[in-house]
């Protein structure tokens, strides 16, 4: 079978002494008629004697491990490649992803040891132009069922992201999985707790989003698959969530996934404090940026403060930024609460109501400068005080007329 390679692969092929193979998404993909995604490509050459070969050339080699045989090739179109050296991978027994040595091979038979499901494990010898499909990955791929190279219980005895990567293909090829490997991986469940935070979210979102990756064939709801089987399962602990099961409706409605699904852990774990909450597990257990954390906790607060009916005041001085977000998320639980602050929101911009200390034409230095003996924790509760004022109509943002106004809150605040 040959298979549709972009000509400077083929170019690149050609400086190799041995034959250079494709392996993994770009062959299931092409055998699967999808979008090709990243390519990954292997040979029996280290790095360091690819590095040689391509001194000189059109392609950039950028090293990323001598001891993983692992690199990035860049095309002359700009692509970049993944390279590894065939290996034969050793690894302990917590779980963890990487190998902690390898043994590189000659064999290609060897290397496809190490894989983990199928149908990413078929080769493609780009210079002779054919095939290798050591475990019938092709068959699988035409029956849609995913089925673990070698052993189920030797894929999954040593690295719990692939159980996660499992349930993803799960959902994004439209996939069964087969009875086997599905028991070997949730026998192995405690591996879970070698995955990194920042590596788990990266894989639920990408759940959260599976009938996106490949519209044509896309089943609507293909996430609720792997979350029911997470359920099933009582996995969500380990990844610090503080129940075995969580009710999901609102991932069901709304287009932010992601959102809708932390509401769902929201409404079933029902913490004291909200943004308590999100902090911990966004950021002690995901691991994400704290810039994200925050506009997280701002979005979801605000769509429970809606919920809440908080006053339009001071809901917009918390959440008029973020409020195009809320509403995504408020209409599918209100369309009374959603439309009601929206016409307010939409009645800040159109009288261009200022909703922030930051666009008051006087700050902190100003106050320091007309009222020096003023300490500086006091600052900020009279600009928001100030802010109040003006939006009631009480005084104009103008400085001159702010600065004066300062003296009064100096009697109260």
């Amino acid at each position: 079978m040959q298979m549709e390679v972009p000509q400077s692969l083929i170019d690149l092929s050609n400086l190799f002494p041995c034959p250079l193979y494709i392996v993994g998404g770009f062959v299931r993909n092409s055998i699967m008629g999808l979008p090709k995604d990243d390519i990954d490509i292997v040979s029996a050459l280290k790095v360091e004697e690819v590095e040689k070969i391509l001194n000189g050339s059109k392609y950039k080699i950028k090293i990323k491990s001598k001891t993983l045989g692992s690199a990035l090739i860049t095309l002359d179109s700009g692509e970049v490649l993944e390279y590894t050296t065939l290996r034969k991978d050793f690894y302990p027994n917590n779980g963890q992803h990487l190998p902690e040595r390898v043994e590189f091979v000659q064999d290609i038979k060897e290397d496809a040891k190490r894989r983990d499901f199928t149908c990413n494990a078929i080769y493609y010898d780009i210079t002779n132009e054919k095939i290798l499909d050591f475990y019938n990955g092709i068959d699988d791929i035409n029956r849609k069922i995913i089925k673990t190279v070698e052993t189920p219980d030797q894929v999954f005895c040593h690295d719990g992201l692939r159980i996660l990567r499992l349930f993803r293909f799960q959902c994004e090829l439209n996939f069964k999985i087969d009875k086997e490997t599905k028991q070997s991986a949730l026998s192995y469940k405690n591996n879970l707790t070698a995955v990194s935070g920042e590596r788990f979210i990266y894989e639920i979102t990408r759940i959260l989003h599976s009938p996106l990756k490949y519209p044509k064939i896309a089943k609507k709801n293909a996430y609720m698959t792997a979350l029911k089987q997470f359920n099933n399962a009582k996995l969500w602990p380990i990844f610090g969530i503080d129940s075995p099961k969580i009710k999901f409706k609102m991932v069901k409605k709304v287009d932010r996934k992601s959102k809708g699904f932390l509401i769902d852990v929201i409404d079933t774990v029902n913490p004291i404090s909200i943004s308590y909450y999100l902090n911990l597990i966004l950021s002690d257990s995901f691991k994400m940026p704290k810039k994200m954390v925050e506009q997280y906790i701002n979005i979801l607060s605000g769509y429970y403060e809606a919920l809440n009916r908080q006053q339009n005041k001071p809901y917009f001085f918390k959440y008029f930024d973020n409020f195009p977000e809320i509403y995504a998320l408020l209409i599918h639980k209100s369309k009374y609460l959603a439309n009601k602050y929206q016409f307010f929101y939409k009645y800040i911009i159109s009288h261009k109501l200022i909703v922030s200390v930051k666009d008051l034409k006087i700050t902190g230095e100003d106050i320091k400068k007309h009222y020096p003996t003023v300490k500086s924790n006091r600052y900020n509760p009279i600009l928001e005080s100030l802010l109040s004022d003006i939006f009631d109509g009480l005084i104009e943002n103008n400085k001159e007329e702010l600065i004066e106004a300062v003296e009064k809150k100096l009697k109260y605040l």
